[in-house]
């Protein structure tokens, strides 16, 4: 009978003191921080830049949703507001900081009612496991975009901006902007001037058709392909190959003349977009560049539009 009361007298102790045990080693557990991934950090996405916080544009940083930030009036009733958009177009990636792992740089312009529209280059890097803006520069009022790539670290761009005699409307300055991430901040270390807009600034690339007065192209049909010569425009307008002659009036003004297609016989899909593409075409009067995409622009009697063209 002794042995049985030390039984019992024990295992209450025993028990007690394993639970004690456990608690401590869940303590211990808790205790210690979360294993850090190894390796560099993971690129930023695009879908995450469409939702990025944005700080440098606005006295105080805002946040995007789908790539757009719209803020409140600067006055009850007012029916001007801030906005800030994402040129989802104009985002090309890779190291900047000289830390390990790639950044995404990306474009943005902004508007607070007025005429003018700002227009921005900033960088962005995962850290912690969050995006975050790690600096931006203003390029400039109305500033067009040519090319956006990354050399060495830096961020350079071909531009079209305003020079000495232009109207703040219409900018036909060439310039080259390099920038650097320096000191915790993207700033901007060099800007060249390049010449003057000419046609000749799209021929180095052979363009393809993305939209149509803002109708993208269709699925099923094969985007006609554009490219521009010293006299003359050549390409695949959908279905038969085209030239026409262009004449360039003024920096960022053209004239089309009539084109010149073969007669091959397509689906009526590409036949359709064929022929809508080089009746646009042919009202063509002016060129400009949106987001590093070509657009061939034109105004009538019958309102305005555009072609719009990927590299």
């Amino acid at each position: 009978m002794r042995g049985t009361g030390t039984i019992r007298t024990v295992a209450p102790a025993f028990t007690a003191a394993l639970l004690v045990l456990a608690g401590c080693g869940s303590k211990q557990a808790a205790d210690q921080p979360a294993a850090v991934p190894s390796g560099p950090p993971p690129t930023p996405t695009l879908e995450q830049l469409r939702g990025a916080t944005v700080s440098g544009v606005f006295e105080q940083a805002v946040t995007l949703t789908g790539g757009k930030y719209d803020g409140p009036p600067a006055a009850p009733g007012a029916a001007s507001h801030p906005t800030l958009m994402l040129w989802d177009t104009a985002v090309v990636f890779g190291d900047v900081d000289g830390a390990p792992g790639s950044e995404a740089v990306a474009m943005l312009s902004s508007n607070s009612g007025g005429s003018g529209e700002f227009v921005y280059v900033a960088a962005f890097g995962v850290r912690d496991g969050k995006l975050v803006n790690l600096g931006t520069a203003e390029v400039g009022d109305r500033t067009k975009l040519q090319n956006l790539w990354l050399q060495g670290g830096k961020v350079v761009m071909d531009v079209v901006e305003a020079g000495p005699k232009d109207p703040a409307c219409c900018p036909t300055q060439l310039a080259r902007k390099t920038y650097v991430f320096e000191g915790g901040a993207l700033k901007q270390s060099k800007s060249e001037v390049q010449g003057t807009l000419t046609i000749g600034a799209l021929a180095a690339n052979e363009w393809q058709l993305v939209s149509i007065d803002g109708q993208p192209v269709p699925g099923d049909a094969k985007p006609p392909v554009i490219h521009f010569e010293r006299d003359s425009v050549r390409g695949f307008a959908g279905c038969n190959r085209f030239s026409a002659p262009i004449k360039e009036t003024a920096p960022g003004q053209i004239d089309i003349g009539l084109a010149v297609a073969t007669r091959m016989a397509c689906p009526g899909p590409e036949m359709d977009l064929e022929q809508k593409f080089l009746a646009t075409l042919d009202k063509v009067s002016g060129y400009t560049f949106i987001a590093g995409r070509l657009a061939l622009t034109w105004t009538g009697k019958d309102g305005n539009g555009i072609l719009l063209f990927s590299k």
